[in-house]
């Protein structure tokens, strides 16, 4: 009897499903993946996913290929949405879970694969990690990589063979790619780059040539598992459980070389900025952080040695190894006697319970309950907590329409104001945004700036039902993406409709110049357009004073509505008096502590003459410009 595979993928929201049946499955359809696979088990897939999603998969080239390979499947998470803040790592794992939990006792006679949604396999990965599965391997792990989103998809876009659906890149070839498009968070990560680094190190990674890089990884993907016993219920997020008590006594495995088993991890060049600092990092700060969090799954993937190379592996790849191997007993020697226990993490633990909580009675309730929602024990507190924000509400005003007396105004009136027009002449709005936004609730249907960059432009409107206007809310760093996103955008805008971007700098310390110098990669060359500087150097301590009293406990809690509403109040009179002052100024001169910019555009599209006067009237116009001079 042929052994039984089943590979899962879970993904919520249309741009991961545009992601899966435009990259992933034809990765998948790659000669040496499924369809090498398929010869040697009976294969099935299982899409962990929103109904609404279902037709739009089904309708795909990809997922027509698909399904003359394998039996393709489908399993509703409709009830575990809307995915809130915070939620994302318990649902992803309820989804998996979701994926084989039906198999009940036979789960031990099937092999499970997992797969992320936005993940590309090189081709023959499923090749060797079905040859590891016939040998007995029943708990194998493989290293992703991540790379910058916006410069490796339009790359590989071009090599899906539009008949069959199918995109074969072979491992040193992806390997190739990823070592020249590395992620900021693999370079902040790379020990002998000094530069910069990430501040929470889970992967550790050193440069030994062009063309190779080595490394570990805490943890490292889980890609298939045979359980020994069937499981039913997480007891914690996936990245730092990974099924210990479906396995207990089997070893796992782990494909260290490219050239076995590579897939990579296409994410936006921003993801993650906000915890890389400049300069290196201490061997104790690192030690002290995998002590804080890491388990036993975790540890065990840290000892394996990875290798990431797109040629022959160089003759001075020992002495790079050595180096990496002192670092990393280094690191050891200084972590705490015991990791952390995976059940009842005391970082993660009691919010995966409560989160795991919410997702059961928003299941029960068939989905869509809000995520706030708390046991009796907590209700006196969370009505205390919403009575404080109706209060802070009521004074300040709500975002973004807060008063001259709060210290986000001088981010939000010019925006706000203009929303304000947009929405009472019923304008259609494209809301671009990929972080925490000002204006989020007075807005709906959100689309990641990264997902129209990576969009073929024949996908996009060139005509038709336009956008009438469009905000678009950026960080300092995505500035240089500007000129590319403005070329996108005003494909969606109908002609003199108004484009505003809203540039926020949530750091602490002033940006100035910064990222604007570059002015030709940073400011687009078409259409009409000003640019407004909002914020001082008073309204910025304000401002960050502020940020740092409201965000001090954790979201939602009552302690940091009252010390929120207590900032406000403390800070109300000078803020009033700063902002004043601030909207004052000549917001079109450069500020150098300025807190927000906002640059207005305004689409100016070429009128055609009728084709009966063009001759015509170009050559009167020609003459009529030489009678004058």
């Amino acid at each position: 009897m042929t052994d039984k595979v089943r590979l899962i993928i879970p993904l919520w929201g249309s741009v991961y499903a545009e992601k899966l049946v435009s990259m992933t499955l034809p990765a998948l359809l790659a000669p040496g993946n499924l369809p090498s696979l398929a010869t040697m088990f009976e294969v099935e897939v299982v899409l962990v996913t929103e109904h609404k999603l279902v037709d739009y998969i089904r309708r795909a080239r990809s997922f027509e290929r698909l399904s003359k390979i394998c039996q393709v499947k489908f399993a509703s998470l409709d009830d575990l949405m809307p995915c809130e803040p915070g939620e994302y790592g318990v649902v992803l794992t309820a989804a998996l879970f979701r994926g084989f939990v039906d198999l009940g006792a036979k789960v031990t006679e099937t092999f499970l694969l997992f797969l992320n949604a936005d993940f590309i396999i090189a081709d023959g990965s499923y090749r060797r990690l079905g040859e590891l599965m016939r040998e007995g391997k029943r708990v194998i792990h493989a290293p992703s990589f991540r790379v910058v989103l916006e410069e490796v998809w339009p790359q590989l876009e071009a090599r899906v063979d539009a008949e069959s659906a199918v995109l074969a890149v072979k491992p040193r070839e992806m390997a190739r790619l990823a070592l020249t498009h590395k992620h900021l968070t693999v370079k902040a990560r790379t020990v002998n780059q000094r530069l910069y680094h990430q501040w929470c190190m889970d992967q550790f990674y050193w440069y030994v040539d062009e063309e190779t890089l080595i490394g570990y990884q805490w943890p490292i993907a889980l890609v298939a598992i045979k359980p020994e016993r069937a499981v039913t219920e997480p007891v914690l997020v996936w990245d730092f459980g990974y099924l210990p008590e479906a396995a207990p006594t089997l070893e796992p495995y782990v494909l260290t070389d490219s050239d076995e088993f590579f897939m990579i991890e296409p994410q936006k060049g921003v993801t993650g900025e906000e915890l890389v600092r400049p300069g290196g990092i201490s061997i104790d700060d690192i030690a002290k952080f995998l002590s804080d969090w890491t388990t036993h799954e975790q540890r065990r993937c840290g000892r394996e040695l990875l290798t990431i190379h797109a040629g022959e592996l160089p003759a001075d790849l020992d002495g790079v190894i050595a180096e990496s191997r002192r670092y990393m007993n280094e690191i050891a020697r200084r972590l705490s006697p015991e990791p952390q226990p995976h059940v009842a993490h005391p970082k993660l633990g009691s919010w995966f319970k409560e989160t795991s909580r919410r997702l059961r009675e928003r299941s029960a309730a068939g989905g869509n309950v809000p995520a706030l929602t708390a046991p009796s024990s907590q209700n006196e507190r969370l009505g205390l907590s919403q009575a404080l924000r109706r209060i802070h509400t009521a004074l300040f005003g709500p975002l973004p329409f807060v008063r001259s007396a709060h210290p986000l105004w001088l981010d939000t009136f010019d925006v706000a104001a203009q929303l304000t027009s947009w929405r009472r002449s019923g304008q259609r709005i494209l809301w671009l945004c990929s972080r925490d936004s000002l204006f989020s609730s007075v807005l709906k249907d959100r689309r990641d700036p990264a997902s129209l960059l990576v969009a073929r432009p024949a996908d996009e409107q060139t005509g038709g039902d336009l956008f009438d206007a469009c905000l678009c809310e950026l960080g300092p760093s995505e500035l240089t993406r500007l000129p590319a996103l403005h070329r996108r955008i005003r494909m969606l805008v109908r002609d003199g409709g108004k484009v505003f971007v809203h540039i926020n700098n949530p750091y602490a310390i002033p940006v100035g110049m910064g990222q604007f110098a570059a002015y030709d990669a940073v400011f687009p060359d078409v259409d009409k357009s000003t640019i407004r500087f909002h914020g001082t150097w008073l309204t910025a301590q304000i401002r960050n004073l502020y940020l740092r009293a409201a965000t001090w406990f954790p979201a939602g809690s009552l302690a940091r509505n009252m010390f929120a509403g207590l900032a406000l109040i403390t800070l109300a009179p000078i803020a009033w008096l700063a902002n004043k002052a601030a909207a004052r100024r000549d917001a079109s001169a450069f500020a150098p502590h300025w807190t927000s910019v906002v640059l207005e555009l305004e689409v100016v599209r070429k009128h055609a003459l009728p084709l009966s006067c063009t001759a015509r009237g170009a050559s009167g116009r020609v003459n009529g410009m030489r009678d004058k001079i």
